[in-house]
């Protein structure tokens, strides 16, 4: 036993230690990687990323094709990204051609409703943010927002431009989106992101307000823009009653959306895997962002959530996975971890309190540093190495998950 090996021993005896780890790991588990579409640009990075996944016992890559209104694969919805230069190169079709041979598990990762990022709008016309403007997302403070206005306001209220996620053209759009990526590639998984409004400061949307009207013959905007008149006039009780509704109304319309875009894919074939990265406080999520991702598993419409746990803080990822274990079926959610924002010596003991539990496994944020962070990589390869199924010198990515 190397000295690494018993200094990360101690730390995890340390950190966790009423918790003891079982011998071997659980039978079913993932260790995924996140990767960010500048992987994804050419031939040769995508080799490297292939070849080092099969080195270090990685099983599922998360693969981001959908960034920002843009395509890493050939759309024809949404323009090519603007750093793939080569006109002819497919980066998810020759990442499928060069792991067919693999058990490597490729997920599409699709940016759901966050469409760009950027202080100045896409110069291409055929972007979404161009094409649909009025599919946007409204905040509450410019419900008559137009296309004027990101520089100035956009970074106060989000980290970018989001299409409204109860606007319907926008759904069918997002579905036909899905449907051309099941019909020309053979995926493994559909990885949606972003799959949440902004905050709970959105979403004024003309077909939103007409939408929550119809059920409830009130104009939100009376509640929503002035809460002080409208509690004089209707009193507290009135406010909060509105409130309320108006904030299920958002979370019960997103959840519609996301049993519709189940639907799709399991029409499409029931072995592709539906995973979802989620808000890892599960009250923050339903109440702060409308995403009720408890409900999502329970129902059945993911196969996969992932919280994306990513604090370095080990007393607040514990207490998260603490809430996981009471609330969660054990074989439904992987823990979403961060390594851009903790040294290794903070980021293991958190892996290796993953791989101690009967839940599905991990995904690590992202593989743009996972090379650098030799310790880390070292510690996953080590991990999947002592499972007694890799004594005989079985290939590790035969494990099966599903």
């Amino acid at each position: 036993m190397n000295k690494i090996t018993v200094l990360l021993g101690l730390c995890v005896i340390l950190i966790f230690s009423n918790r003891g780890l079982p011998a071997t790991l659980p039978l079913q588990h993932v260790r995924g990687l996140w990767v960010v579409r500048n992987t994804l640009t050419s031939a040769g990075k995508i080799d490297t990323l292939l070849s080092f996944a099969r080195e270090y016992g990685i099983t599922d890559l998360f693969v981001q094709v959908r960034g920002r209104g843009d395509a890493y694969y050939n759309s024809k919805y949404e323009p090519r990204a603007n750093n793939l230069t080569d006109r002819n190169f497919d980066p998810l079709g020759y990442l499928l051609s060069q792991s067919v041979n693999d058990s490597l598990r490729i997920h599409a990762w699709l940016n759901v409703f966050y469409v760009w990022s950027k202080d100045t709008l896409p110069g291409n016309g055929n972007h979404i943010v161009r094409r649909r403007a009025d599919w946007l997302a409204r905040p509450l403070n410019q419900p008559d927002m137009t296309l004027n206005y990101p520089s100035s306001t956009k970074k106060a209220q989000t980290e970018g431009l989001y299409i409204s996620p109860m606007q319907r053209e926008a759904q069918k759009y997002f579905i036909g989106l899905l449907e051309d990526i099941l019909s020309k590639y053979a995926i493994d998984g559909i990885h949606l992101d972003y799959i949440r409004y902004p905050n709970q400061r959105f979403d004024l949307h003309p077909d939103v307000v007409s939408g929550f009207r119809r059920r409830y013959v009130l104009n939100p905007n009376q509640f929503l823009l002035n809460p002080e008149s409208f509690a004089q006039k209707f009193s507290i009780a009135g406010y909060e009653s509105f409130f309320l509704q108006w904030r299920k109304y958002l979370l019960d319309g997103l959840s519609d959306f996301v049993r519709e875009l189940s639907g799709t894919i399991r029409a499409h074939s029931d072995k592709v895997i539906i995973s979802a990265a989620v808000k890892p406080d599960i009250a923050a999520a339903h109440w702060d962002f409308y995403q009720d991702w408890d409900r999502w598993l329970r129902e059945g419409w993911l196969d996969y959530a992932i919280p994306m746990n990513y604090t370095p803080d080990s007393e607040l990822f514990q207490r998260r996975i603490d809430s996981y274990l009471e609330k969660l079926p054990a074989d439904k959610y992987l823990v979403g971890i961060a390594l851009y924002n903790q040294t290794p010596e903070a980021s293991i003991p958190k892996i290796a309190r993953i791989m101690a539990l009967g839940n599905a496994g991990f995904v690590l944020f992202s593989y743009n540093q996972l090379p650098r962070q030799k310790k880390v990589a070292d510690f996953i390869k080590n991990g999947f190495r002592k499972d007694p199924r890799f004594k005989s010198g079985g290939n590790p990515h035969h494990i099966q998950t599903h």
